[in-house]
């Protein structure tokens, strides 16, 4: 039986690490299991070397390579290699069974990382007179130097591009001097390895005030509505008439229960000398407090109901019947935003 045999599951812990973009780091799993450390540490090295390692990649890389110089009894390169593990990622941690001199240097590396860090990572922009300056990048406690160079991926207006600057005392900037940029950044170590990302390319972030880049000469319709749909007015007017039914018809309902406890009062039998014997006294204070709360609710529905269906059909008779709701059209200083609100 191979003594580190379960050293495959931290390719479940890191993601991407078996993909077939990391060869030499595969090689080095293997080589890892069979208890070749020399070769995997060689292995491994060739597969730092290999420049767009995604983050998942860079922390398997130093996880291995842990585990190999503790196996060799390397000591001091065990504790490193630990230590930027753990600077970049506090949750990590060791597959079981490995021996006392792989692990006693992890938990050493982790008292020390929590201690002395963890790496972090912010984004933002500079914003000066209604421009956007720039876009910038600050790391914060990175004592062993990891964060090397901050890429910049930046969106001007339709206009995308890709800046490297290096990362100089804890912080990197790309110059914008526009209204508004959407953005995302790469923070890379010296072999370009991705150690963070702010925000991302599926979901940038977002930043002033990006305009639309409009190619034709002509209108273009957002939003536009079917034949008869009358943009948003009508669609509200609807339902205010509906809401206002709604509310007429509870109304309806309460006045009738009102009118039918009067009329058990009104209608009750009399003795000769006129007074109420089909009900009790006891009954009669109550129905006749119910019949004036049902009465008072139902003449305020109606009310509602009334206000309700007048303002709906106002919107229903005056939204447009085939117009788009917005339309933007070029403009020198921009997108000039008109229709019907």
């Amino acid at each position: 039986m191979r003594a580190l045999s379960l050293l495959p599951v931290i390719a479940l812990i890191w993601g991407s690490a078996a993909s077939a973009g990391s060869p030499r780091l595969a090689e080095a799993r293997a080589l890892i299991d069979d208890l070749e450390m020399e070769a995997a540490l060689k292995a491994l090295d060739a597969a730092d070397k290999t420049e767009g390692n995604d983050r998942a990649t860079v922390l398997e890389i130093l996880q291995l390579q842990g585990i190999a110089f503790g196996t060799l009894g390397k000591e001091a390169k065990t504790r490193d290699s630990f230590r930027k593990l753990l600077m970049l990622e506090p949750a990590a941690t060791l597959p079981k069974d490995l021996p006392p001199r792989v692990r006693t240097p992890f938990f050493e590396a982790r008292d020390w990382a929590a201690a002395n860090g963890p790496l972090a990572v912010t984004g933002g922009v500079n914003l000066e007179g209604g421009l956007v300056q720039a876009v910038k990048v600050l790391v914060d406690k990175d004592v062993l130097r990891l964060a090397r160079i901050a890429r910049f991926h930046l969106d001007l207006e339709g206009e995308k591009s890709t800046l490297d600057v290096p990362i100089t005392a804890g912080r990197a900037e790309a110059p914008v001097k526009k209204q508004g940029v959407s953005w995302w950044v790469e923070v890379l170590s010296d072999r370009k390895g991705v150690l963070f990302t702010v925000a991302t390319e599926a979901m940038p972030r977002t930043d002033g005030e990006v305009r639309a880049s409009v190619a034709s000469t002509g209108p273009v319709q957002v939003g536009a509505g079917g034949p008869g749909s009358g943009g948003w007015r009508r669609p509200t007017g609807f339902a205010l008439l509906g809401a206002g039914v709604v509310a007429a018809g509870i109304g309806v309902v309460l006045g009738a229960q009102s009118g039918a406890a009067r009329a058990r009062l009104t209608d009750a039998t009399r003795d000769e000398l006129g007074r109420v014997t089909g009900i009790t006294q006891a009954e009669a204070g109550p129905l006749e407090a119910s019949a004036n709360t049902q009465a008072s609710v139902a003449n305020v529905l109606f009310g509602v109901g009334g206000a309700l269906g007048a303002a709906g059909l106002v919107l229903v008779i005056l939204g447009p019947a085939d117009q788009p709701a917005i339309a933007l059209s070029p403009a020198p200083a921009g997108v000039l935003v008109s229709g019907h609100f």
